[in-house]
């Protein structure tokens, strides 16, 4: 949730589940032979913010962006990381020296060879101090912090071989994020040379994009449509359609338009899933998206007054006993229906830290009301919910409007364990506000006379609320949430184990080891519940059976257009 506009979710660590598709009606025929030249036309209910994939990139953008540029490196279907425009790599034995090997006969749009001065380039954009585009994946390169002070210079850890067809980078110590971190899309030097960084929210080059992937940019017409045609000198293979067009509007009438043949492929919701899964004229991909939805609970005591005193999600049997109360498979049918599926983990479904250990919390009423009461709480009869010390078992809990049809099943499942659930419907904005709030080391909230900004630190004031993260590139995201950050672990939550494994999986380049790493965190962090995961969710396109070549995945539904066609 810090950055939600940042590049499409990096897999390098992932164990992604390949898409699988639901087609209705009869088994097909095997495909005939591409005929049409296109458009393929893709519907989309929100349209592009910009086209510049390094300026606060999101996943609306990168529907479109994924057409015109290619990835230095990317995640295969496994989560691999594999080439692409660095077509193969290598690290040294000393783990901290990368090679990569740029591709050949690549060519900029515009006519412009590609080379090493393009991902040298690219790598400055983002290393300098007047950037601030969201894409910081570049200071763990040796000389990251000299060139910030004098962008004038160079990074020195960055060097290019005389025919700048090989990109050598030095780290300053091994690492496990760095090149997942590269999955980013490369610029071309000779526009970048042209883009005041300072103002890069003006750049013409955010809506005239010039790129090397297998589709050029042609048009945008704003509020209704863009437009791209094929890259006949496309490196990987000429491009099967001639053109595509991504074409905006309300997700209904985009369905009834899907229905017509007026577009070819649309990602859909609940309803948009119904209104197709029996249509034999359509196929069906659904797949896991990289992220989870979660219960967030207050875990200790703060330094501001308000946060000091005792509470009952304070005690984690409290916490275990409320997730045993949960049913996530009703909860998931009633919310979420196929759009969804019930999760355990902190980490994405198969990720490499989604372990097999982690207490799923089956539904067990029960068992949470014999944890209840074991902590002291009485039943009364009158009220029907627990009590202890004359006080009621209430808690509250925060949302935003996204997350209301999940907070009025929590409410029904707590109140049946004897929980008296207050919910508290906020608009987002209100709801990070909450979560954000700060307070010096005296306790002093941010709007109180003497409050110190000097030892400002986040101290929340909620029992629980309901939130979902999508990982961006790389499990080490989590980190800042779970150990001592003074600004994102807002759940006061400390576990001495679980901030040495975060430490050590960061460093920890062999996937096999992070893996069993990361499992251990996933394992004590549900055993503790400062985030209580109920469900993940799933990712529904739907495509007319005349479109050959999709594949979708995780990764996206627009990468390897080239290979789309029409029959």
């Amino acid at each position: 949730m810090k950055k939600s506009t940042v590049l499409l979710l990096l897999a390098i660590v992932l164990l992604i589940v390949p898409g699988f598709v639901f087609a209705g009606g009869a088994a097909e025929k095997p495909a005939a032979a591409p005929v049409a030249k296109g458009p393929i036309i893709i519907g989309s209910n929100s349209a592009p913010r910009t086209l510049n994939p390094l300026y606060f990139p999101s996943r609306q953008d990168s529907i479109v962006t994924n057409l015109i540029f290619d990835n230095f490196v990317q995640p295969d279907k496994e989560g691999r990381i594999v080439g692409g425009l660095a077509e193969s790599f290598s690290v040294a034995a000393d783990g901290v020296t990368y090679t990569f090997n740029l591709a050949k006969n690549v060519v900029w749009h515009d006519g412009e060879k590609f080379d090493g001065d393009d991902v040298v380039a690219t790598l400055n954009m983002l290393a300098h101090p007047d950037y601030a585009g969201g894409v910081d994946r570049v200071n763990q390169i040796v000389g990251v912090e000299e060139f910030k002070a004098n962008p004038t210079s160079t990074i020195s850890g960055v060097s290019l071989s005389a025919d700048k067809m090989t990109v050598t980078i030095k780290i300053k110590k091994p690492s496990a994020t760095f090149l997942p971190g590269l999955y980013f899309q490369i610029l071309p030097e000779h526009h970048i040379k042209n883009i005041n960084l300072a103002e890069l929210e003006k750049a013409a080059f955010n809506t005239n994009p010039v790129g090397t992937g297998p589709f050029k940019f042609k048009e945008w017409k704003v509020g209704n449509s863009i437009t791209v045609e094929k890259n006949s000198a496309y490196w990987q293979g000429e491009p099967k359609v001639d053109s595509i067009i991504v074409k905006f509007g309300e997700l209904v009438a985009l369905t009834t338009q899907l229905q017509s043949g007026e577009i070819d492929m649309l990602e859909v919701e609940e309803e948009g899933y119904n209104t197709f899964k029996n249509n034999k004229n359509f196929n069906i991909y659904t797949y896991p998206m990289l992220s989870v939805d979660y219960v967030g609970f207050l875990t200790g005591p703060g330094r501001a007054a308000d946060t000091r005193d005792d509470r009952p999600v304070f005690n984690k049997n409290i916490r275990q006993a409320l997730a045993y109360a949960t049913n996530k498979e009703a909860l998931v049918n009633g919310a979420y229906g196929v759009m969804g599926y019930a999760h355990d983990s902190i980490f994405p479904k198969n990720s490499l830290g989604d372990s097999p250990n982690d207490n799923p919390y089956t539904f067990n009423l029960a068992k949470a009301k014999a944890m209840i009461e074991a902590e002291g709480y009485v039943m009364n009869n009158t009220t029907k919910f627990y009590e202890k010390n004359g006080k009621s078992l209430r808690i509250e809990m925060y949302y935003a409007e996204s997350s209301a049809p999940q907070a009025a099943i929590f409410k029904e499942q707590w109140k049946a364990a004897g929980v008296d659930l207050n919910l508290k419907l906020v608009d987002f904005g209100a709801l990070i506000g909450v979560l954000l709030r700060k307070s010096d080391a005296n306790g002093k909230l941010a709007n109180e006379v003497g409050y110190d900004q000097t030892t400002a630190a986040t101290d929340s004031n909620f029992d629980t609320y309901l939130l979902g993260f999508a990982q961006e590139s790389d499990p080490q995201e989590y980190a800042q949430y779970f150990v001592d950050d003074p600004f994102w672990n807002f759940y006061h939550y400390d576990n001495a184990n679980v901030r040495t494994w975060f430490a050590e999986q960061e460093v920890t380049t062999d996937q096999a080891k992070r893996s069993a790493i990361l499992h251990q965190i996933s394992e004590q962090i549900t055993e503790d519940l400062p985030w209580f995961t109920y469900a993940g969710k799933n990712e529904t396109i739907i495509a007319g059976k005349n479109i050959g070549g999709l594949n979708p995945d995780t990764r996206g539904y627009t990468l390897d257009t080239h290979l789309w066609f029409l029959q």
